[in-house]
């Protein structure tokens, strides 16, 4: 497909330009970067609404295995509201769309308020059964919030900027928000290049693909100011040769020497300092 104008960008209003790219998982999807703002994003969002999200099998039935998949991840995230926000510990920690629950589980006995929020009512049974307050209506949740951790949520919601400025109107004690979302610039695209990766990377439910500079747009549009922009990697050195040598992701679950924590970390470094891990990982601050 020749590059060609589709419609206008949701952030900035300009014209959409295809290149080809489509959903894995849809091809009837198509991919579309705005040339004045930078953001790619799906070049419609009506395949996707909040009772999607609302369904009971919209999570798989075993969270316990899903939440032993991310343990890594997780910690990684704890690590880092620990570094960040020192004294996160004694503060009211929401997390928006916890999902399977893998960071209230990871960080419940590093903070002592953490509170859930879903819109599955499903996924809020389970967290209270174990013991979390977890919400699926935003009105329930008590108001005053110190930290709001969005981890891999803005790629999905129709208007993120609008989210943004919701959360800070509805949360005015809030000070800081944590925002984590998928890397459009990580090494696999950018640096390696892997058409294979590239053609399985675009997915119905991500809406939106950021880099660290379309991120940042959207927080300041939300009236949200950017401490400390960084980065995280999720997957192993593993991963990444599965990819490069045999086009398929999952050979960290083969190639287990390369997921020695030490030589993870020296990856890590050296990916976050060149810009290209797998995720971006923002803490900002609200309006005072």
């Amino acid at each position: 497909m020749t590059d060609s104008v589709y419609q206008t960008c949701r952030y900035c209003g300009s014209s959409l330009i295809l290149n080809g790219d489509h959903c894995s998982d849809n091809s009837e999807i198509l991919v579309g970067s705005c040339p004045t703002c930078g953001l790619t994003q799906l070049a419609t969002v009506d395949h996707i609404s909040v009772d999607h999200y609302k369904a009971d099998d919209h999570f798989p039935s075993d969270l316990e295995a899903w939440r032993e998949r991310e343990q890594r991840w997780n910690l990684k995230r704890v690590q880092k509201l620990l570094e960040y926000i020192p004294d996160i510990r004694s503060m009211k920690v929401l997390d928006f769309g916890c999902g399977s629950g893998g960071f209230l589980y990871q960080a419940r006995d590093r903070m002592d308020n953490l509170i859930g929020f879903d819109l599955s009512t499903r996924i809020c049974d389970v967290h209270r059964t174990d013991g979390f307050q977890c919400y699926n209506k935003l009105e329930d949740v008590p108001s005053d919030i110190d930290v709001v951790v969005l981890f891999h949520i803005l790629e999905h919601v129709h208007a993120p900027w609008d989210l943004l400025s919701a959360l800070s109107t509805r949360f005015r004690s809030c000070r800081h928000f944590v925002i984590e979302v998928p890397n459009n610039d990580e090494a696999l695209l950018s640096i390696f290049v892997s058409d294979t990766y590239r053609a399985n990377h675009y997915s119905a439910e991500h809406l939106y693909y950021f880099t660290p500079a379309t991120l940042r747009n959207v927080v300041v549009r939300a009236g949200l100011t950017p401490i400390i922009e960084t980065q995280l990697q999720r997957y192993t050195l593993g991963n990444t040769f599965g990819w490069l040598r045999h086009n398929v992701g999952g050979k960290q679950n083969v190639w287990t020497c390369f997921n020695d924590e030490q030589l993870n970390n020296q990856y890590e470094r050296v990916l976050t300092e060149r810009g290209v891990a797998d995720s971006i990982f923002f803490v900002c601050e609200a309006a005072s």
